[in-house]
């Protein structure tokens, strides 16, 4: 049985702009949390198109129309995501130089994870996809719903992330829904977000690291006792979110079972206050979805 994907995913186009009054530092002006973003961000741009590649492989196998619908949609935002996180890890690179490669080096390492799952089990890649989709979703819930991590961060950045936010949230069932069609393994799928887990927040605290020597901030230690309490405080980012992320265990989990109608309104409204917002239609939302590569 197919569970039906959101039928509302509406592809928005922005407009940030990186070079207006945004800080160094611009959580805050907090090192440490600045560049665990900046590390999650370098991996945006190939992360979301394996996403849109894995799903597309299995495209053909879809027989409803609402679904192929949701799966044009979603790689149409994807491609979107992958730009503009793009033009901010060049903006990231111009004052920390060394963040170009480390940019490259997660460029390889996930094509070619992508290439030796789709030789010899294109489901892993789908599998790890819904993995990673799930957690950012519950992320993206649990940052429009923080409005003391909100209000730290600078305007221009604030808009990007919260654009991306509202869209992970309309989108989070696609690919659960592609691999419920395909195959419905739940072995599977648990497997794949442990080690989606792993691979996220290990390459994520190792880039974090690099960035955070070459800024000369690694050894603040102050700054990093506020990033501790911010992300695994006792009202932490990470804290918070564990019992959504632990949903994903259950059987009969479905992205679904969350409503989040309300808030991706809510927000919608709130991000044409911050940036300027167009609506995509469909050619040209199917225009950006042929970005990125099938």
């Amino acid at each position: 049985m197919v569970a039906l994907s959101s039928p509302n995913i509406r592809v928005r186009n922005i407009r940030p702009d990186f070079e207006k009054d945004v800080r160094r530092h611009w959580f805050g002006g907090n090192a440490f949390t600045s560049h665990m973003i900046h590390a999650l961000s370098f991996q945006f741009p190939p992360g979301e198109a394996m996403f849109v590649r894995s799903v597309n492989h299995y495209r053909d196998k879809i027989t409803d129309p609402q679904l192929r619908k949701a799966i044009r949609a979603f790689a149409a935002q994807e491609s979107l995501h992958s730009k503009y996180h793009d033009e901010f890890n060049q903006w990231v690179a111009q004052r920390v130089p060394e963040a170009q490669a480390y940019c490259e080096a997660i460029t390889q390492q996930i094509d070619g994870l992508y290439d030796r799952h789709a030789k010899k089990n294109p489901l892993t890649n789908l599998a790890i996809t819904v993995a990673l989709e799930h957690m950012t979703a519950i992320m993206a819930r649990t940052f429009l719903r923080r409005s003391d991590i909100l209000d730290k961060i600078d305007p221009q950045v604030r808009a990007l992330l919260i654009w991306h936010a509202i869209e992970e949230i309309e989108h989070r069932a696609v690919a659960f829904d592609v691999f419920q069609t395909v195959s419905g393994s739940y072995r599977v799928r648990v497997l794949a977000l442990i080690m989606a887990t792993m691979g996220l927040f290990l390459t994520t605290a190792f880039y974090q690291c690099k960035l955070l020597f070459r800024d000369g901030e690694l050894f603040h230690g102050r700054a990093a006792l506020e990033h501790l309490s911010t992300t695994f405080g006792r009202n932490g980012f990470f804290t918070v979110l564990l019992g959504s992320y632990f949903d994903f265990f259950r059987r009969d989990f479905h992205p679904l079972q969350h409503q989040d109608n309300e808030l991706i309104e809510e927000w919608s409204h709130k991000l044409k206050d911050l940036v300027p917002v167009q609506i995509m239609g469909k050619s040209d939302a199917e225009g950006e979805a042929k970005g990125v590569p099938a």
